[in-house]
């Protein structure tokens, strides 16, 4: 039955578009919250014709663009204090925003004197990237640090990666079973794996391992050794792929392991094996 003034549902499984069907009677701060969230997105998720963004081909409420800019422009700016829980992920705000405003087809080469300066100080000696001032070098901020400097593009935005340094410090956290740490002597799992091989492809780092690499003393030569065969065992019985073996299978894991697979070789030859 179709909505009155809607010549169709919108394209949104029917699940989504109500309350939720089981709701605890217990009200907490939490269940309040949650209920303001859904009163506010259950209009753009049901058809409601009092919705001000109009619709799509498919009937779907039409992306804002215009709102979308200005607001991720402002996240590039000083952000209220809330936001000094995001200290650990600095790299990662920037790396959205400007992934954000370079699929609405923004010019992003106008921050990068901002990016360079920002990530300078966030580069250690011993090599990566920590994730805000003074922080150890870690695998997720070190990715998204990277990958902003390459969007900003620039011989300055290149020359800053230390990428010897780097190199030596992606030894330490290759580990004797063909995985990665996400920092030395921080957890091991295929988030590591993902952005440590993507890491060496971008900046064309030499596979093979350094000399003082703890991953030699098992008779690693490279980066790949035993990585493959390390993914493997992340597969779970239900056929998804886990974030370390012995784990539940996850979805955002399985792109990363795949991911990490296709960097390694093609695809259908890598991955079937």
């Amino acid at each position: 039955m179709e909505n009155e003034g809607m010549s169709a549902l919108p394209n949104v499984p029917g699940l989504l578009s109500t309350w939720p069907l089981i709701r605890d009677e217990l009200e907490t701060e939490t269940s309040e919250a949650q209920d303001e969230t859904v009163e506010e997105c259950l209009p753009f998720l049901n058809g409601s014709p009092e919705t001000s963004l109009g619709r799509d081909d498919y009937n779907l409420p039409n992306l804002a663009r215009g709102d979308h800019i200005n607001f991720l422009h402002r996240c590039l700016g000083t952000l209220p204090a809330a936001y000094v829980s995001f200290d650990a992920a600095r790299p990662w705000l920037v790396y959205w925003v400007l992934t954000g405003l370079s699929l609405m087809e923004e010019d992003i080469q106008r921050y990068r004197e901002r990016v360079v300066q920002t990530f300078s100080s966030m580069q250690n000696t011993t090599g990566g990237f920590g994730g805000g001032h003074g922080q150890i070098s870690h695998i997720a901020p070190s990715y998204a640090a990277v990958l902003s400097l390459a969007m900003v593009g620039g011989p300055e935005s290149y020359g800053l990666i230390d990428r010897e340094a780097l190199w030596q410090w992606l030894g330490q956290v290759k580990q004797e079973d063909g995985g990665f740490r996400v920092c030395v002597d921080g957890e091991e799992d295929v988030r590591g794996a993902y952005c440590s091989m993507v890491l060496i492809s971008l900046l064309n780092l030499p596979l093979s391992l350094p000399p003082n690499a703890p991953a030699r003393r098992v008779g690693f030569e490279t980066f790949n050794d035993g990585l493959p065969e390390y993914l493997s065992r992340c597969q779970t019985y239900e056929g998804g792929i886990s974030g370390a073996p012995q784990t539940e299978a996850h979805g955002a894991y399985a792109f990363c392991a795949l991911a990490c697979l296709s960097i390694l070789g093609p695809p259908h030859e890598i991955i079937p094996r």
